[in-house]
């Protein structure tokens, strides 16, 4: 199915890498938001209307749904994530596949939110293969490659994911900071498969169907040892 945004994109002679780079993500990443796997954000539907010429609404007729995330505090998610990958070992040589991270970003998110019925990052998590992700986590990965915030090592099938520099925490208490350390600390000896299988046993990923936002209401229903 070709989504409307494809449709547009071939019509004026773009090609995914031009597009994707507008909007400061990778080609792959944009690929996704093409097929619905990665939802657009206001601001990158903004970008890309601009780049073609046209109203924002012409972009998004009928068939693309855009994830505004208002109430997300941007630079706290990726201190969110950065912060994971440097807890998670805490020594610069040290690279966390990029799978992993995505989970450890989830059990903080919704550990937190079992713990105080909010959630740390204020975004909706998806379920896909493999992982309960948000889909700003794709491009926050750019992102933050691009501000040359961490360095991606491909090897592979594999993205090995470490931080250039220390990262900031500006935006995160320090209760908030000591959380995500000790789920870190928990599960920096299990490997990758290890995470999936727990994440994927608990309540949230097995109940909802394929793609659809997983409420984060439903972590409060398992037991505590099967939070985080």
């Amino acid at each position: 199915m070709i989504t409307n945004i494809e449709w547009l994109r071939k019509d004026k002679n773009f090609t995914q890498e031009e597009v994707a780079n507008n909007i400061w993500v990778s080609r792959q990443t944009y690929s996704k938001i093409e097929k619905w796997d990665v939802e657009l954000t206001l601001w990158q539907a903004v970008k890309i209307s601009e780049l073609f010429d046209m109203e924002v609404f012409e972009l998004l007729w009928e068939d693309l749904s855009v994830k505004s995330d208002w109430n997300t505090n941007w630079d706290k998610y990726k201190q969110i994530i950065t912060n994971c990958i440097k807890f998670w070992w805490d020594q610069k040589d040290w690279k966390i596949p990029k799978t992993k991270l995505a989970k450890l970003c989830y059990l903080v998110d919704f550990g937190w939110y079992y713990n105080n019925l909010e959630s740390l990052s204020n975004l909706s998590y998806r379920k896909i293969q493999y992982w309960p992700v948000p889909d700003a986590y794709f491009s926050m990965i750019d992102e933050l490659e691009f501000d040359e915030s961490i360095w991606i090592t491909r090897v592979w099938n594999s993205n090995l994911i470490e931080n250039i520099s220390s990262p900031s925490s500006s935006n995160l208490s320090d209760d908030e900071i000591e959380f995500i350390k000790n789920i870190c600390f928990k599960w920096r000896w299990k490997d990758t498969k290890e995470i999936v299988d727990f994440t994927h046993k608990q309540l949230p990923w097995s109940i909802c169907e394929d793609r659809e936002i997983i409420p984060y209401e439903l972590i409060t229903q398992e037991e505590p040892e099967n939070v985080y």
